[in-house]
């Protein structure tokens, strides 16, 4: 019988993303204020060409503040499991898909166990590190290398992804 899942887990903002949000919507101001009121102040002229300027800078705000709205999507397919990240709802890129069979390791996720150890490469696709349903993998991908993959499973794909993990691996 064939076994598919698939769940969604959304970004949760950091202090970092918030500064940036922050910062991007005081640009934006300062800049619609430049555009709308000194830009004409100087050059008159330039009035309906400021109203221009000052409406794509609203868009690309918008375009920015948006694009930090992240989610991943864990597709579970007969024991593989794909990770993609969509940002926006607009865009969808797969960031790995990788084999449970491959594990060489599974289990809790503790970010000061795997802060010290040498990964050729990482693959941080959870809600936050810091929550306590948070799982690690590691495993030996074809394109990765020695990969760490950092993801929030719900009840259902874990318990169908340990039908495939070799049982020595899981911790």
């Amino acid at each position: 019988m064939d076994v598919f899942f698939e769940q969604i887990v959304a970004k949760k903002n950091t202090p970092i993303d918030t500064l940036k949000k922050v910062g991007i919507i005081i640009a934006a101001l300062i800049l619609i204020f430049a555009f709308m009121i000194i830009l004409p102040g100087f050059f008159p002229v330039m009035g309906t060409f400021g109203l221009l300027l000052a409406a794509g800078v609203c868009y690309g705000s918008w375009y920015l503040l948006t694009n930090m709205s992240v989610e991943y999507e864990y597709i579970l397919t007969n024991g593989e499991i794909d990770v993609d990240k969509i940002v926006a709802r607009r865009k969808r890129k797969r960031l790995i898909t990788v084999n449970t069979r491959a594990f060489t390791e599974f289990g809790l996720y503790r970010a000061e166990e795997h802060a010290n150890r040498n990964y050729q490469s990482r693959v941080i696709a959870c809600s936050s590190e810091t929550d306590p349903n948070t799982y690690y993998a590691v495993t030996d991908h074809p394109k990765f290398g020695n990969c760490l993959l950092v993801f929030n499973p719900n009840e259902k794909i874990l318990q169908h992804a340990k039908e495939f993990i070799r049982k020595n691996v899981i911790k």
